[in-house]
């Protein structure tokens, strides 16, 4: 077997083992006895883990159940990731890690015979942030926020950040294996950028700085403040963290910011990668490649999510929620004249953009 295919094995281990089931009342005596946590108990969504929403008194708190198929030494590298930006970066909107009675940070449970690890962090309230206004401020605040949180990490070093993860679109290939998912239309176009990638990008992104990113950054993963709508709460969900190119962070963040609805289907991307570039000025190779990657992230979106939506009908719904908007905006995009995306990022991160 390839090395590439025995990756894309490893990657689809984590997201074939369905999350934990835990009863409602037994995760409630967890948060009790372990964080000594009284309050309410909700269950959240989530594509990996079973995630609760702990209120209390006073605050409330994410208790997350983490899947069995994680690897511990991964599990550690997102708990550090947490501990390091809440060092270097305290102001940043990012969730806190709870300490259990006993002082760990990731404390083991044993629920119906298996042995779980979890990780309680602080709940920052807000909407996600499709549910909000679409501004260009909001855009500068979000570009300038994602930015400052890759500052906070620049530093930071695990032996786990080197990871494979089928949502790493610097390893977009992986991907190949789930295409018959696709249906005849979306089929070619996948394909062609899939192809593009290997040959053109991938041997471009190992020259390019790298360090740990995000790596998620969709409207999910971002809170908005409740009563307007147009303010970052809160980036959430370090799930996905990796270390890889600086520039896949804003090609993933950025395939989610298409408008093909809009007149300038670019006008949130242009005010995001602005405001980022005041923070992080991006060198003219990551540039070269950044709209070759917001396409490759969405081409992944919509091959890994009818996936899953295939090997668990029953979430179809959840899983699929964002996939006509991505076709739509991926198609869009791909249908401009060759050149006119990669100009207007770097029309964009010109001194006067902001």
């Amino acid at each position: 077997m390839s090395e590439t295919a025995l990756a894309a094995v490893s990657c689809a281990e984590l997201m074939t083992t369905q999350a934990p089931t835990i009863d409602h009342l037994k995760a409630l005596d967890i948060a009790r006895q372990t964080y000594g946590l009284e309050g309410t108990l909700k269950l959240l969504n989530g594509e990996r883990d079973a995630n609760f929403l702990v209120r209390t008194a006073s605050e409330a708190f994410v208790l997350k159940f983490i899947n069995p198929a994680e690897d511990p030494s991964v599990i550690s590298f997102q708990t550090q990731a947490l501990l390091h930006i809440e060092r270097h970066g305290a102001h940043l909107p990012v969730p806190r890690m709870l300490a259990a009675r006993s002082g760990e940070f990731e404390p083991r449970v044993v629920v119906q015979g298996q042995n779980l690890t979890l990780r309680t962090v602080t709940y920052l309230d807000g909407i996600s942030q499709n549910l909000g206004t679409p501004s260009v401020a909001l855009m500068h605040e979000l570009g300038s926020t994602l930015a400052q949180v890759n500052l906070a990490l620049k530093d930071f070093h695990h032996p786990a950040a080197q990871r494979d993860l089928l949502w790493d679109v610097g390893h977009a290939e992986r991907v190949r294996p789930y295409m018959h998912c696709l249906d005849a239309e979306q089929l070619p176009l996948v394909s062609a950028l899939l192809d593009h990638h290997e040959q053109q990008v991938k041997p471009q992104l190992a020259r390019l700085r790298a360090q740990v990113i995000h790596n998620d950054l969709n409207p999910h993963n971002v809170m908005l403040d409740c009563e307007t709508g147009s303010r970052v709460a809160a980036i959430i969900d370090f799930g996905d963290a990796l270390h890889a190119p600086l520039i896949n962070e804003l090609g993933t963040a950025l395939s989610y910011q298409v408008d093909a609805d809009a007149s300038d289907p670019l006008w949130l991307i242009k005010a995001f990668v602005a405001a980022y570039n005041a923070r992080i000025p991006l060198q003219t190779e990551e540039l070269a490649v950044l709209g070759d990657l917001i396409t490759l992230r969405m081409a992944m979106a919509i091959t890994i999510a009818q996936w899953r939506a295939s090997l668990y009908p029953e979430n179809r719904d959840y899983v699929l929620r964002n996939l006509s908007t991505t076709w739509r905006n991926l198609q869009c995009l791909t249908a401009m004249p060759a050149g006119m995306l990669t100009d207007s990022l770097i029309n964009a991160c010109t001194p006067e953009a902001l």
